[in-house]
């Protein structure tokens, strides 16, 4: 069985691509290949769908490889995938790939029994909304290698054939909703918990974790940016010093897909519109310092144009500061108390909503009109986007509950 990895590629220019590969050839496989290029890649798609394409793929051969079936052997001698091979391949997508097997989180199957006790195993699975992709993409990629192998051959297949099998793949899909056990808006952080890190994450506090002085300033600068700002990481780590206007008082968000200057393996990518957001002289104080200070000291950033650099000493000190590297950041603010387990940058993003609906609502003098606009501009939405609802819905849910609680007074001293 070969053993299939995911490749990833930078051309000269900037783009980025990634193609499934044979481990010990190092050859991609031409079918998935194609397919992504053409599919997917030419659709204008992310290099993240595109990842995640190929990880369906790799599902979809480990599958093939377990039934010891040859999917393209099988479609030029013109037959498809029965029934039972479907179902097979359904219940074998939610399994997790060994790479990305947890080692805490599982689920226990009841096998039968011995002896009086029950036999189990340990499965690991995929959430729903994961297999329905995987699926979706599973399904459309055998349709694409089955009618590109019957281009050229007639009475291989019969007309409409591919499409009922497509169609059956599809049927299996689990189910998936847009709410969770926990909805979307709870993942905002309480304002107490933001403060307490902005606070321990001060330049010089005792309770910092870091204790060089320049990581320090570039983490308190990297918390403040995603606590006053509500942008995302992604939006983050694109930054460049040139999209802080110190004139105007502004920090621009840009899109820069494929960027030639970026020298990050993965990178990180803008998904929201470009905008101008308004900074305060706190922000521009902390960036200036910042830049002016620290960054500047790093021979190897005066070679791109990223805001945020690297610190660590070694070949990458002054390299732009990669997705790995800001995963750790937070990793290391989670651990250093309990209260703290739930930090992450899109909880700032949810928390920032909640603020500015909050205050907004107590100036009492915006719209909901208007707080629907400034909101979807200052985030990166479009006006039409119902992403806001979605951000809103915990200030929503504090009014509910006070008009709720409101009426019930009401209908209580009307009875006495």
């Amino acid at each position: 069985m070969s053993v299939l990895a995911i490749k990833h590629i930078q051309f000269r220019h900037g783009e980025r691509h990634k193609l499934l590969v044979d481990v010990q050839t190092g050859i991609p496989l031409y079918y998935p290949s194609l397919f992504i290029t053409t599919q997917v890649r030419a659709g204008g798609f992310s290099v993240s769908t595109v990842h995640a394409s190929l990880t369906a793929l790799k599902v979809l051969y480990a599958w093939q490889a377990d039934r010891g079936l040859n999917l393209e052997a099988l479609f030029l001698t013109g037959k498809l995938l029965r029934l039972e091979d479907i179902t097979s391949l359904v219940g074998f997508s939610a399994r997790l790939l060994s790479e990305e097997r947890p080692r805490t989180t599982f689920k226990v199957v009841r096998l039968g029994f011995k002896a009086g006790r029950a036999v189990t195993r340990s499965v690991s699975n995929v959430t729903t909304q994961t297999q329905f992709s995987r699926l979706s993409t599973i399904g459309r990629y055998l349709g694409f290698l089955a009618e590109t192998l019957r281009v050229g051959r007639t009475n291989c297949l019969a007309d409409g054939a591919v499409s009922e099998m497509v169609g059956r793949i599809n049927a299996y899909r689990p189910k998936t909703t847009h709410s969770t056990a926990v909805d979307r808006d709870e993942k905002g952080l309480d304002l107490e918990v933001v403060d307490d890190v902005l606070e321990f994450l001060r330049p010089g506090h005792p309770q910092n974790p870091f204790a060089d002085q320049a990581v320090q300033q570039r983490n308190h600068l990297i918390v403040a940016l995603l606590r006053y700002l509500g942008i995302r990481r992604g939006e983050l780590l694109n930054l460049r010093v040139e999209d802080v206007d110190f004139s105007k008082s502004t920090l621009s968000i840009v899109r820069r897909p494929d960027s030639s200057h970026d020298s990050r393996r993965h990178q990180p990518l803008v998904k929201t519109k470009p905008r101008h957001i308004p900074i305060n002289d706190a922000l521009q104080k902390a960036l200036s310092d910042y830049i002016l200070r620290f960054r500047a000291c790093f021979r190897q950033a005066r070679k791109h144009p990223y805001l945020l650099v690297t610190h660590k000493a070694g070949p990458s000190q002054g390299s732009p500061m990669s997705n790995s590297s800001f995963g750790k950041l937070m990793a290391t603010v989670q651990g250093m108390t309990h209260e703290f387990s739930a930090v992450h940058a899109h909880a700032f993003r949810h928390t920032w909503n909640y603020d500015f609906s909050r205050i907004t609502d107590a100036a009492g003098n915006v719209s909901p009109e208007q707080e629907h606009k400034m909101r979807a501009y200052l985030m990166g939405w479009s006006e039409t986007s119902g992403t806001a609802v979605t951000y809103d819905k915990r200030h929503i849910k504090e009014k509910a509950a006070k008009a709720a609680l409101g009426f019930q007074e009401a209908l209580k001293v009307r009875k006495e």
